[in-house]
């Protein structure tokens, strides 16, 4: 699939997209920080689970209201909500005030609306892709978004301490530029009334995904292997700073200390190089395989070398080992992405989408219980337990693309007879 044949949709899209990544890494990872020193580690603890349940409740409504309203029309809503709520967030963090208890109740405030946000502007790329160019798009999607974590990072670890103000003065200024490009040339993906299919009451809708073994399938196996993901930031990292002494090393005459938390640092940054200088090249490489084997083969190989981060501490055996994780992740994110459009039906993509993103929060969850674990149980036996959860999530995809062959297989036949 060639760029200029991407609907204009995508390309607005894709291109906010990266600036709103930007502006989420610029902020989120450091809020811990700032309302620590505002407002205490409790409070702070407090304020955390409540943005994420905010997100949550904002994702399950605008999964609603974008399948019965359509996607546009949530889209403004979510982001107006997103510019009214920095706009203040801005003025609480500037030099003539200092709210940071108001801005604690902005940022639940603002989360909601990302939330209500999310799944519109997702289906939205759904209805005017289709199964072949999906894997395009999000592959697209998938680099901007580790380039994005990339440059916000950076730009956060500098501004957010010294520079808030102007930070969110720059943060404000990007959101209202992406609500200008979302009214003004975003067009309407999905009309409920142009619809073959009526759309259920809310109730039914949400009812009718947990009955949908397929999708069940795609979620279960997502969280597992989210899990495995996030357990290099949790059990792993932990494991880490713990088992790895600090020592000195030299890299082209230059001496630096590294000790585990550096390590893990430099481990992430190279997964993030990784993705941004691999990921056309393993699209290119993979593109004559047949979309299952590449998910499954990517799967097995990042959940081999996610799990054996337990097991091992050989510095150069554990970059090597993030290399080929790297390679297994960019096979399987793109198809694993796109597989939600061939499982989602028209009328309930936002959704279908709604509930995808609870993937993210079930494996954090989990990803946390396994530090409770970890102290119970060696690293042999805890790397051990997450190539059995790599593994399990790769048997649900393996289940479910089993079964959407033989389905898409039934459908042909049944096409050829017809004719």
């Amino acid at each position: 699939m060639k760029l200029k044949e991407i609907h204009p949709n995508v390309k607005f899209r894709l291109v906010m997209q990266f600036f709103g990544g930007l502006v989420s890494m610029a902020v989120m990872p450091f809020l811990a920080i700032y309302f620590a020193g505002k407002l205490g580690a409790t409070i702070t603890g407090i304020v955390l689970v409540v943005v994420i349940l905010s997100g949550i409740a904002g994702g399950f409504l605008g999964g609603s209201l974008s399948d019965k309203l359509g996607r546009k029309k949530i889209m403004v809503y979510g982001e107006l909500g997103l510019l009214v709520s920095y706009v203040f967030i801005t003025l609480c963090n500037s030099p003539w005030f200092d709210l940071p208890y108001v801005t604690a109740f902005l940022f639940i405030f603002n989360m909601f609306f990302g939330g209500l946000f999310s799944p519109a502007a997702q289906a939205m790329i759904i209805d005017v892709t289709d199964s072949a160019s999906r894997k395009t798009v999000f592959t697209i999607s998938y680099w901007l978004a580790n380039l994005a974590n990339a440059i916000g990072g950076v730009v956060g670890a500098f501004l957010f301490k010294d520079y808030l103000f102007q930070l969110f003065i720059g943060v404000t200024s990007i959101t209202f530029m992406s609500l200008l490009v979302t009214i003004l040339f975003i067009s309407e993906s999905y009309s409920p009334q142009d619809s073959h299919e009526d759309v259920p009451p809310v109730s039914i809708r949400y009812s009718s995904v947990l009955k949908d073994k397929l999708f069940m399938y795609f979620i279960v196996g997502g969280i597992l292997i989210l899990t495995l993901e996030q357990s290099l930031t949790n059990y792993i990292g932990i494991r880490f700073e713990r088992d790895i002494p600090q020592q000195t090393g030299s890299v082209f005459g230059l001496s630096f200390e590294l000790d585990g938390t550096r390590l893990l640092g430099f481990l992430r940054t190279e997964n993030t190089l990784l993705v941004v200088a691999l990921s056309a090249l393993v699209l290119l490489v993979f593109r004559k395989w047949k979309d299952r084997t590449t998910l499954l083969t990517g799967l097995i190989v990042f959940t081999i070398c996610f799990s054996a981060f337990a097991v091992t501490n050989n510095i150069l055996f554990l970059f090597i080992l993030m290399f080929f994780g790297t390679v297994g992740e960019l096979m399987y994110v793109p198809i694993k992405q796109a597989m939600i459009g061939d499982l989602a039906p028209e009328n309930g993509r936002s959704t279908y989408m709604a509930f995808y993103s609870l993937t993210g929060y079930g494996a954090m969850i989990i990803a946390s219980l396994l530090i409770v674990v970890g102290e119970w149980l060696s690293p042999v036996y805890m790397g051990g337990l997450l190539l059995l959860i790599g593994l399990g999530g790769s048997l649900c995809y393996g289940i479910l693309t089993a079964r959407m062959s033989g389905a898409a297989s039934k459908e042909v036949i049944l096409k050829t007879e017809e004719m």
